[in-house]
């Protein structure tokens, strides 16, 4: 894409030279531009379509998650439509121009030529910002965005508060998960403003069933009625709640060390932390042979993402 990219721009500069007295070379330059440029929005498209693939591959491998992949492809989505409309501004200069070389036209050369210099430059321009953002992503789709934690250390059985003597070492094995992200993003912190930083925080509880008339039963009941709505609990909807509640005490861990982070250098990206509870589900990589309580299943992990705001 970056070779049409410095060809339009050629063109269109040379353009500017060739006066608005009728002449076949103003046309003729302005005729390949426009080429030019429709081919290279044509490649964009084309490259857009190949971003999509990855990243649903990526997705489908469990690199990155779900919800990621929804945003890509609505940024994708967003940009095919520029793209779409750049060709209809590219292909009406075309036609004007056609109908001008042809004889066929009343327009003023002056007006039809200003159309096309304005179509190419516009279009140069959309692509230079396209070429920017997508860095980031295709950046992003080729690092490693996910890692795990277990967390049985540090909570109680039958807790979802972090154990007050674990915090300290909770933090360092959960600093550097943001830390990987502001190493990410910082190779675009000339385009911090464009971009948009999270991480994605998910729960896993093991099987093991919580006791009815407990104050752990209260607890979680509790708050499946109040969030969900939820008046008949059933043991995957108590162990689903735990694990949200447990990765919810890490995110607030996570915010705690990302204000530090920004307090110590505020020209870090900004980053947004987001909760999912997955109960008894498997985290990824464990067998499906896992017995309900192995304590392996009692774990947290973390999706870490950069990408353009839309």
């Amino acid at each position: 894409m970056k070779k049409y990219f410095y060809l339009i721009i050629i063109l269109f500069l040379g353009l500017f030279y060739l006066g608005c007295t009728r002449n076949n070379t103003a046309v003729q330059q302005s005729s390949t531009a426009l080429k030019v440029a429709l081919k290279s929005q044509e490649s964009a498209s084309a490259m857009l379509d190949m971003m999509s693939d990855q990243s649903n591959t990526a997705e489908a491998k469990e690199r990155i998650d779900p919800s990621t992949n929804v945003d890509i492809q609505k940024y994708i989505g967003v940009e095919k439509i520029n793209i779409e409309e750049a060709k209809e501004e590219l292909e009406s200069a075309q036609t004007d121009l056609f109908e001008f070389a042809q004889h066929k036209s009343k327009k003023n050369q002056t007006k039809v030529l200003e159309k096309a210099h304005k179509a190419v430059k516009e279009s140069s321009e959309r692509l230079r910002i396209l070429e920017e953002k997508t860095k980031v992503i295709v950046d992003f789709l080729g690092s490693e965005t996910f890692s795990k934690s277990e967390i049985g250390a540090f909570f109680r059985p039958g807790e979802f508060h972090l154990i007050k003597e674990q915090v300290k070492e909770a933090r360092r094995l959960f600093n550097p998960v943001v830390e990987k992200l502001n190493v990410f993003a910082g190779r675009y912190k000339d385009q911090f403003a464009g971009l948009k930083g999270e991480i994605i925080v998910t729960g896993y509880s093991d099987a093991t069933a919580v006791e009815k008339g407990s104050a752990l039963y209260r607890d979680l009941s509790g708050k499946l009625l109040e969030d969900d709505q939820v008046s008949q609990p059933s043991q995957q909807d108590l162990n689903q709640k735990l694990s949200e509640l447990r990765a919810l005490a890490v995110k607030w861990l996570l915010v705690e060390i990302i204000k530090q982070r920004k307090k110590d250098d505020s020209a870090l990206i900004n980053i947004n932390v987001r909760v999912l509870g997955r109960g008894e589900k498997l985290p990824r990589d464990l067998p499906e042979n896992t017995a309900k309580n192995d304590p392996r299943r009692r774990a947290v992990t973390f999706y870490s993402v950069v990408l353009p705001l839309i």
